[in-house]
């Protein structure tokens, strides 16, 4: 007889401003504040309007007043958090050989986390010292596998580029469907760094340079698109923001244009639909300003928006979010939170929470990279003669590298199967007769819309004679050979 299979397949393409996964689920930052985005309730603003879907404030791990950043699983269950000194596992702990990382908590941007090409278990940590700081910039890795699952530091401080620099990183996936680039800017020259499996190099994969730049001691972040074409990095104290193209394919950085705004220019984002981009300025109670980018391209005023944001970040319901500082000092903190309820529309409609969160914050919100490409089984495939077995099936479109189709290949010689990929379906499956026992290698590779092939996923079949039993509660052939192994 005939086994038949169903494949399982999770397909995950994660993209910061996608807002379909997870990886962003959980915010921490601040002296011990937080934000969880798995749950969301209604919560009154302080116009007495009644807002739905508001995350719910947590207490976190973090002491911090800038640097920060946390990583969850595609499916929301947080990984660790940092503040680019410290590594706390997902209770909140000291993660094995956590500490003594080069970051620093008052680096606007103290470090980013980017999963390791290659890998499902694996991260690399990049962390940058505050300004002035003669660390440079660093990686080290993690695996979440180990210590029992809360994850352990492996490998501390690998030099990126020595010396001083400055407090901005940004992590960008590469158009290969694998890879990531690493961006930063100090001075006036921004650096692109290849992020592999074998590690991240140490010579600049490109620079670029531009000399209306100001060379000020105070910058700001460094921010990308959810297409990964467009750059923003803020100058703090030169009061410059600061545009260019980048290229995921070739890692290079083009067309670099410099916007004179005079405003203390902090943080920002994009829209979800890259049209506007969002800048924080720390004067007053933290101001929120906006410009389309076709303005910003163009040399163009950035438009007021409200108070209460010197920092801004994009949450998984494509909201933006800041701190409203104190009103006496723009250092002094604030448990409030500022709301941008429709930024596609151009930021008009915000909600003020007076003193939302459970702790206070001041400027630093989590960095995240621009976009996670993976590709994960979420089962060990296995069927037997008498025993057909059914496999559910779920795609992730709203990654930055989502495919046109699925290749299936099924390990036997059989011909390949090619399956279409709709925006409207998320659950696909493919059925398949093998003729004979074995173990069996199935290969599903995504290719875009242009052809180009995306790391392919490979998974076992396990398919056995099974034998019926005389007692009928052995259920011991019906076992997966590898889970009999373990």
């Amino acid at each position: 007889m005939k086994k038949l299979i169903y494949v399982c397949l999770l397909l995950i393409g994660f993209s910061i401003n996608s807002y379909a996964q997870k990886e962003t689920s959980w915010w921490y930052f601040g002296y011990n504040a937080g934000l969880n985005f798995n749950i969301l309730n209604d919560a009154t603003a302080d116009d007495a309007t009644t807002v739905t879907n508001m995350p719910e404030p947590i207490v976190g791990p973090l002491s911090t007043r800038e640097g920060c950043f946390t990583v969850s699983t595609y499916d929301g269950q947080l990984l660790f958090s940092s503040d680019g000194s410290t590594v706390y596992d997902k209770n909140g702990d000291i993660m094995t050989n956590g500490t003594g990382l080069l970051g620093n908590f008052s680096a606007t941007q103290s470090g980013i986390v980017i999963p390791r090409p290659g890998s499902t278990t694996e991260y690399y940590v990049v962390t940058v010292p505050a300004v002035g700081g003669t660390d440079g910039l660093n990686y080290s890795t993690i695996d979440i596998t180990m210590s029992g699952g809360l994850g352990a530091v492996t490998s501390k401080n690998n030099i990126i580029k020595s010396g001083s620099v400055y407090e901005n990183i940004a992590a960008v996936p590469n158009s290969n469907g694998k890879d990531y680039w690493l961006l930063h800017r100090t001075l006036q020259t921004f650096y692109v760094w290849a992020v592999t499996a074998t590690g991240i190099a140490t010579t600049p994969a490109f620079t670029i340079t531009n000399s209306l730049i100001n060379t000020v001691r105070y910058p700001g972040e460094i921010v990308v698109s959810s297409d990964f074409l467009k750059i923003a990095s803020f100058n703090h104290s030169g009061g410059q923001v600061i545009s260019a193209i980048f290229n995921p394919a070739t890692g290079q950085i083009s067309n670099v244009q410099v916007l004179e705004t005079g405003l203390i220019t902090y943080g920002g984002t994009f829209s979800p639909n890259n049209k506007y981009l969002y800048v924080g300025v720390l004067e007053n109670t933290g101001d929120l300003y906006n410009i389309t980018w076709d303005n910003l391209r163009a040399g163009n005023s950035m438009t007021y928006l409200g108070k209460g944001f010197v920092n801004v970040k994009v949450g998984l319901n494509k909201r933006l979010y800041g701190v409203e500082v104190s009103v006496n000092s723009p250092e002094t903190p604030t448990k409030n939170l500022s709301v941008v309820m429709n930024p596609d529309e151009g930021g008009t409609n915000i909600k003020y929470f007076t003193n939302y969160l459970k702790n206070e914050a001041a400027f630093g919100l989590p960095a995240f990279a621009a976009g996670f490409i993976r590709i994960i089984p979420k089962e060990q495939p296995f069927a037997c003669t008498a025993h057909d077995r059914t496999y559910s099936v779920e795609v992730d479109l709203s990654g930055g590298n989502a495919p046109a189709r699925l290749e299936w290949y099924f390990g036997d010689g059989t011909a390949r199967v090619n399956q279409t990929v709709t925006t409207s379906q998320s659950e696909y499956s493919q059925k398949h007769s093998y003729n004979n026992s074995g173990l069996y290698t199935i290969t599903v590779t995504p290719y875009k819309a242009d052809g180009t092939s995306l790391t392919p996923i490979t998974m076992e079949a396990n398919i056995v004679d099974c034998s019926l039993k005389a007692n009928r509660m052995t259920r011991s052939d019906l076992l997966n050979s590898k889970q009999l192994a373990e």
